[in-house]
C-alpha cells in the first residue's frame, strides 16, 4: 500500500469539493430555467383556458362558443389553439381547428377546478395542459325568455369541460440541450478545474518539496547544524519547520554531550586503568615473596574498587536518563527523614576531617514529592562534596525550609578557593582545581547524576557562591 500523499489528497477533495460546487450550481440554474419555462407556459395557457370559458353562453336553450366566430379572422386561434370542449350531458366533443378530428386528454382538478398536467398530443409531442368544467353564461333577456317559457334559466343543467393545451415539444427539446450543455461544461469546467488546482498544489509545496531535498541530501556530518527553511514556505508548516531545525539544534546539543562524555569518560578510565597495568607489570617485573604481592594486590584492588565506582555512576546516569522522560513515581516524603539517613553515614566522615554538621529546620511539617531512592542519591552527593572538598575544620550548614510551592534543602560548606561559575560542577565528569584537595574517590559524575535526578522528579539543583568564601547547592523539590 503505497503512502499518503498530501498532493494526491488536497487535488482529490479540492476536485470533489469543485466538481459538488458545478454540479449543484448546474443544477440549480437547470432547475431554475425549467421552472420559468414552465410556468410561463402554464400561465399562458390559463390565460386562453379564462378567455375561452366566458365565451361559452346559452341561447335559445343552445350552447354557443363566441370564439367560433372569429375563426376566419384570427389565424393564432385557428392555426396554433390547441383546445377541446366536451359536453357533459351528451358527450359531445368541440374542438379546435388545429386538432381536426383528434381528442385530447379529457382531465379537470376535483370538483371541477382548473388542473395543470403534462399530456401527450394525438401527433406524439409533448404538452402542458389545464382541465376544469365550464357553465356557460345565460344573458338576461335569455334569462328572462327562459322565465316566460317556464324554464328555469339554471347553468349548471348545462356543464362542460374545457381542456386547453399548448405544444411544448419545442421547450423540452430546448431544455435538453441546456441539460447537454450544462453536463458538458460542468465536465470539462471539471477537467480544467483538476488541471489548475494540480498546478497550483505542486507550486504551493514546491517549498516542501525543496526542504525535503535538503534534508535527503544532507550528509552525516551535517545533522548538527540548522536547516535552511525556505522563505516560501506555507505559514502553517513553517512553524513545523522550525521545531524541526529546532529538534536538530537539541540533537545537536546532545551529541556534542555525548561526545564531552565519552571524552572525559575515556580521561578518567585511563588513569585507573594505567595504574592497574603499571601496577601488574611491576609486580610482574621480577620474582617477589608473599608480602610483595599482598600489596600489589591492594593496590590492583583499589584501582578495581575505582573502575567499578565510576562504572556504577555511569550506569546510574544513564537510568537516571531514561526515568526523566518516563516520570518516575513520586511520594510524599518527609526531607527530616532522608536528611536523617544520609546524616547518619556521613557523620563519621565529617568528624574525622574535624566538620561539623549545622542543620536547621525543617520548619513545620514540610512534605515534599519525590521518588525516596533518587532523593537519596542526591542528598547523599550533595553532603559527599561537602564534607571531601570543605576547608577543615569548619561547619556544613543544612538549611530546610519551604518556598512558594517547593520545598528547598540548601547544603552550604566553606572551600579554599571559590569557584568561578560553580555551575560548571554540573557538567559530566568535571573536576575543579580545588577539588584536589580529597578527590580519590570522586568521579565527577556525581553532581551531574544529582541534575538529572532533580529534573526527573521535576525539581532543580544549582550552586552558588555567597561570598564568604563558602559555596552552597540548592535543592527544590515540589511541595506536597
Amino acid at each position: 500500500m503505497s503512502a499518503p500523499s498530501i498532493r494526491r489528497s488536497l487535488l482529490v477533495r479540492c476536485g470533489l469539493g469543485v466538481g459538488a460546487i458545478l454540479c449543484a450550481l448546474s443544477g440549480a440554474a437547470y432547475f431554475l430555467v425549467r421552472h420559468s419555462l414552465i410556468r410561463e407556459i402554464d400561465r399562458s395557457i390559463s390565460d386562453t383556458a379564462a378567455l375561452l370559458s366566458n365565451q361559452v353562453e346559452l341561447e335559445n336553450g343552445n350552447v354557443i362558443f363566441e370564439w367560433q366566430e372569429g375563426l376566419g379572422t384570427n389565424d393564432a386561434l385557428t392555426l396554433e389553439g390547441i383546445f377541446q370542449f366536451w359536453d357533459d350531458r351528451t358527450g359531445k366533443a368541440t374542438r379546435s381547428p388545429a386538432l381536426g378530428t383528434a381528442d385530447l386528454e379529457k382531465f379537470t382538478g376535483p370538483a371541477g377546478q382548473p388542473e395543470i398536467r403534462s399530456i401527450l398530443l394525438p401527433n406524439g409531442n409533448r404538452s402542458r395542459a389545464v382541465g376544469l368544467a365550464v357553465l356557460p353564461f345565460i344573458l338576461p333577456e335569455e334569462a328572462e325568455r327562459m322565465r316566460s317559457a317556464g324554464d328555469i334559466p339554471d347553468p349548471t343543467r348545462f356543464p362542460h369541460t374545457l381542456v386547453v393545451a399548448c405544444d411544448s415539444e419545442s421547450a423540452y427539446r430546448t431544455l435538453a440541450r441546456l441539460r447537454y450543455v450544462l453536463i458538458s461544461g460542468t465536465l470539462l469546467t471539471l477537467g480544467l478545474g483538476f488541471a489548475l488546482i494540480d498546478q497550483v498544489i505542486r507550486v504551493s509545496l514546491r517549498p516542501i518539496a525543496d526542504l525535503n531535498d535538503q534534508m535527503r541530501d544532507r550528509a552525516d556530518h551535517q545533522l548538527d547544524s540548522s536547516l535552511t527553511v525556505p522563505g516560501t514556505l506555507p505559514e502553517e508548516l513553517a512553524g513545523l519547520a522550525r521545531s524541526f531545525d529546532g529538534l536538530l539544534a537539541r540533537v545537536a546539543a546532545t551529541r556534542q554531550r555525548e561526545r564531552d562524555f565519552i571524552r572525559h569518560a575515556a580521561h578518567e578510565l585511563r588513569t585507573p586503568i594505567a595504574g592497574l597495568n603499571a601496577t601488574t607489570e611491576l609486580a610482574l617485573s621480577k620474582p617477589r615473596d608473599t608480602a610483595e604481592y599482598e600489596g600489589f594486590l591492594i593496590e590492583c584492588g583499589r584501582s578495581a574498587d575505582h573502575l567499578r565506582l565510576l562504572v556504577e555512576r555511569l550506569s546510574a546516569l544513564a537510568k537516571i536518563g531514561v526515568s526523566a522522560q518516563a516520570k518516575p513515581k513520586t511520594e510524599a516524603i518527609s526531607p527530616d527523614s532522608v536528611l536523617s539517613e544520609c546524616l547518619l553515614v556521613f557523620a563519621p566522615l565529617a568528624e574525622k576531617r574535624g566538620l561539623e554538621f549545622v542543620v536547621t529546620g525543617p520548619v513545620g511539617d514540610l512534605r515534599m514529592l519525590g521518588d525516596r531512592a533518587l532523593c537519596r542519591i542526591i542528598l547523599n552527593n550533595l553532603l559527599d562534596n561537602a564534607v571531601c572538598h570543605s576547608a577543615a575544620p569548619g561547619t556544613v550548614g543544612i538549611i530546610c525550609d519551604g518556598v512558594g510551592r517547593y520545598v528547598r534543602i540548601r547544603v552550604s560548606n566553606p572551600v579554599t578557593v571559590l569557584p568561578e561559575d560553580p555551575n560548571r560542577w554540573f557538567e559530566p565528569l568535571f573536576r575543579g582545581d580545588e577539588s584536589g584537595q580529597n578527590s580519590g574517590g570522586h568521579l565527577g559524575i556525581g553532581l551531574t547524576l544529582s541534575l538529572e535526578a532533580a529534573h526527573a522528579m521535576d525539581g532543580k539543583l544549582s550552586a552558588c557562591a555567597d561570598g564568604n568564601d563558602r559555596i552552597s547547592f540548592t535543592l527544590e523539590l515540589p511541595s506536597a
